[in-house]
């Protein structure tokens, strides 16, 4: 009787102790599950908040209205106390600078794009413009541009066209045009234009498109003011003749508020430092 009451004990403790286990072995896979399901459930709102992100980014970064320099050069060349001539080794450490930097040159009709309809631009746009057509555009500048593969935009004064020889000629920029360099209009003569008159103005601007456009064997939509000068009366004819875009000499970056037809640039002063021109991007 005794060994059947010491057996049945020894049963009883061992139901006991084994349910204990069942228990407790029950509650670790409840809350291993319940782990699991909450790191699948945190891992799914990382995603979903990780991609609202980018959305939000995206949507403010189509909407950013970008500053944009535009560069405004004239001779490539070395004269004493001439602010105008920029000498051939500064503006290839001025060039250098930008391939480096990561910037992307627009051409004028990315430019057009971006002001007329918001069009996206890399991070880093920047325009660069040379003005009045200088035979060392070709001999100095074009080798430069060409070696760091940077876009660019000669304003040529078409009565100098194979007339003068400081001047390009036809050859020298149908190549150009044809090798990321475009060629677009600075007037016939380089005129005043806000101090001749609105026919006047017409005048220039249609003799200087049509020749263009007959050399080049392409439309011309793109001219700057001689001396930067303008009025409501050049704007009106800038339109009539059929530019889509023009350029002032007024210094600033732009952006897509400014006025198409009187957009600012900056001058690249032949005594700037590369510092200076540094600051001159962002200023």
């Amino acid at each position: 009787m005794r060994l059947h009451k010491g057996l049945l004990i020894i049963t009883i403790a061992i139901l006991i102790g084994f349910t204990g286990l069942l228990y407790k072995y029950s509650s670790l896979v409840i809350h291993k599950e319940k782990n699991s399901t909450t790191t699948i459930n945190t891992t799914k709102t990382l995603k979903a908040t990780s991609v609202k992100t980018v959305f939000i980014h995206k949507s403010v970064d189509s909407l950013e209205n970008k500053k944009i320099p535009i560069l405004m050069y004239h001779s490539i060349s070395y004269e004493k106390e001439n602010i105008l001539r920029v000498p051939k080794e500064k503006f290839r450490n001025q060039m250098k600078y930008l391939k480096d930097n990561n910037y992307t040159t627009l051409t004028l009709d990315e430019l057009y794009s971006y002001m007329k309809t918001g069009k996206d631009l890399p991070s880093k746009p920047i325009v660069i413009t040379f003005d009045d057509g200088y035979k060392d555009n070709y001999t100095n500048a074009y080798p430069i541009l060409k070696k760091f593969k940077l876009k660019a935009t000669i304003f040529v004064i078409t009565n100098t066209i194979d007339h003068e020889k400081d001047y390009l000629t036809s050859a020298e920029i149908k190549l150009m045009d044809s090798n990321n360099i475009r060629i677009e209009s600075h007037t016939s003569s380089h005129e005043h234009l806000d101090q001749i008159s609105y026919v006047d103005n017409l005048n220039t601007m249609k003799t200087s498109k049509i020749k263009l456009e007959k050399i080049l064997n392409k439309k011309i939509d793109y001219i700057a003011y001689p001396y930067g000068g303008y009025t409501p009366n050049t704007i009106k004819a800038a339109k009539q003749s059929g530019y889509k875009l023009a350029f002032s000499t007024e210094f600033g970056l732009i952006d897509k508020s400014d006025n198409i037809y009187s957009l600012g640039r900056i001058f690249v002063n032949s005594n700037f430092s590369l510092e200076e021109f540094k600051v001159k991007l962002t200023s």
